[in-house]
């Protein structure tokens, strides 16, 4: 039969709409389907853009249609075409128009999800060409009713093509239909029976905002998307705080962009103020540092005498003090480990004497003693050699 076919169908037929009888043209799409000639795509595209009430017809012309085809842009783009030559003889050109995209688009929607072409390039505007287009050569629909059928349709469809094709998930130009259907409802608020495939879209931009946040990328251009999918901004950005809040693993600065509906300006520091900075807190370091050293040379004379008397005394407490004195060695050492990574260190010990340096200490009162007791070390770089360098934070002697 498909050979008989293929001999018969060498050459382009008369239009499908020749045909009265519905069950007639759905015998000849069915025919279509079984046959590859290089102009039977365009023609087939011609027939769902002339079909008028035959649904099964139309229905399996879209299915030959999207079968002659390799990508999705290319199918659209054919449909676009045969559209836009359409001059309904009827007092409302747009709402005719209208419905038979309607139409088109339901009958779309069944076959994308079983088709397994690959998007193309650009399928975003591909599919908003196809249904403005047409539109514009003979007028957007007047009747509410044709509009809000059209829009959801045109919705739902763009639901079902970033949830079947998840490399344009994220791409913007993917909702730019959705924008064209605001419009086309008279562009403030949405309808309140397109509730329901405005959902779906938001939570399909939402998706593709956190898809790109966990790889660390901020898309400004999908944000804005929310805004055409909600109608008023206040929601749209209640939307994409909602998503920095419900995703904690998300880059900070995602997070804060999202928050906040900008992006933070962060200038690069230089390493002269980066360096400034840490050394803001090297003083603290090495007073925390002394402190440290104090408190561990304290609990390394308590930790037998101690231990000897509570395993008397208060033997349920002994454990517990162990390890309180083993909490202030860890913390002793880690305290050491960061004074070394800054390169700092101690100078002196508290009751050592040693030489008097001015450079180095200050003195508790007036001597003229060279060789003074050391109430308070001094905080200093240590050099390579790992002798004392410059001075942070001067000591203190007697």
């Amino acid at each position: 039969m498909t050979a008989q076919l293929q001999r018969v169908m060498v050459a382009e037929l008369p239009p499908m709409q020749l045909l009265s009888n519905a069950d007639d043209r759905l015998n000849l799409a069915r025919a279509c389907a079984q046959v590859r000639a290089p102009w039977l795509p365009a023609y087939i595209a011609r027939a769902v853009a002339e079909e008028e009430t035959g649904e099964k017809a139309r229905g399996e012309l879209v299915e030959a249609l999207f079968s002659s085809q390799a990508r999705l842009t290319d199918t659209f783009a054919l449909l676009a075409q045969a559209f836009s030559t359409l001059r309904p003889s009827t007092e409302s050109p747009g709402d005719t128009v209208g419905r038979r995209l309607a139409r088109t688009l339901t009958a779309v929607r069944p076959v994308l999800l079983e088709s397994e072409l690959e998007a193309g390039d650009g399928l975003g505007r591909a599919l908003e060409s196809f249904v403005a287009a047409p539109l514009s050569e003979v007028g957007r629909p007047q009747e509410e009713k044709v509009q809000v059928e059209l829009a959801r349709e045109a919705l739902l469809t763009i639901h079902d093509l970033v949830r079947t094709r998840i490399s344009v998930s994220a791409d913007p130009e993917m909702y730019g239909l959705a924008a064209y259907c605001r419009r086309l409802c008279g562009g403030h608020v949405w309808p309140p029976s397109l509730r329901k495939p405005l959902d779906r879209l938001v939570t399909d931009v939402c998706e593709a905002i956190v898809l790109l946040g966990r790889q660390d990328q901020c898309h400004q251009e999908l944000v804005d998307q929310l805004a055409v999918l909600c109608d008023y901004p206040e929601r749209a950005r209640a939307v994409s705080r909602e998503i920095a809040a419900k995703h904690p693993e998300l880059p900070e600065h995602v997070r804060d962009w999202l928050e906040r509906g900008r992006r933070r300006v962060v200038k690069a520091a230089s390493d002269a103020a980066v360096e400034a900075a840490a050394s803001s807190a090297d003083e603290s370091i090495g007073l925390a540092l002394q402190a440290a050293r104090q408190l561990r040379q304290a609990g390394d004379a308590l930790r037998a005498p101690l231990h000897a008397t509570l395993e008397i005394y208060e033997p349920n407490l002994a454990p517990a003090a162990t390890e309180l004195m083993d909490r202030v060695r860890v913390l002793a050492v880690q305290l050491e480990q960061a004074a070394q990574m800054r390169g700092l260190g101690l100078h002196g010990a508290v009751g050592e004497e040693i030489e008097m340096s001015a450079k180095y200490f200050n003195a508790v009162r007036t001597s003229h003693r060279t060789v003074m007791k050391v109430v308070q070390p001094a905080v200093v770089r240590v050099r390579s050699d790992g002798s004392p360098g410059d001075v942070v934070t001067k000591g203190l002697v007697e």
